[in-house]
């Protein structure tokens, strides 16, 4: 048995590596987010905005959440999570 290890690894050795993946392509759309859950239906044409113009009328259950920010990964279908980046430009929202 132990004969076989040697050529097990040449054969492995000689074996076809897989393509590495074109950086060209673009990534897949993400589905539409249904916001009617968590009342987020106002605020869908905010993305690209600041987040202070809408801070003061999010909904009660709602969240703001920075690219370094430590979230809870509980699910709540009610909750409207506000994806923000450093300058504090709305990314995304999501229910939950």
């Amino acid at each position: 048995m132990r004969r076989f290890i040697p050529v097990l690894i040449l054969l492995t050795a000689c074996a076809e590596t897989p393509p590495t993946p074109d950086d060209t392509r673009l990534a897949p759309e993400a589905a539409p987010v249904d916001l009617a859950f968590c009342l987020g239906d106002p605020f869908a044409d905010s993305i690209g905005q600041p987040v202070s113009a809408i801070q003061a009328v999010l909904p009660e259950r709602s969240r703001v959440l920075g690219p370094d920010d430590i979230a809870t990964q509980d699910y709540r279908i009610d909750r409207l999570n506000v994806y923000v980046d450093d300058a504090g430009i709305i990314q995304r929202l999501t229910c939950g």
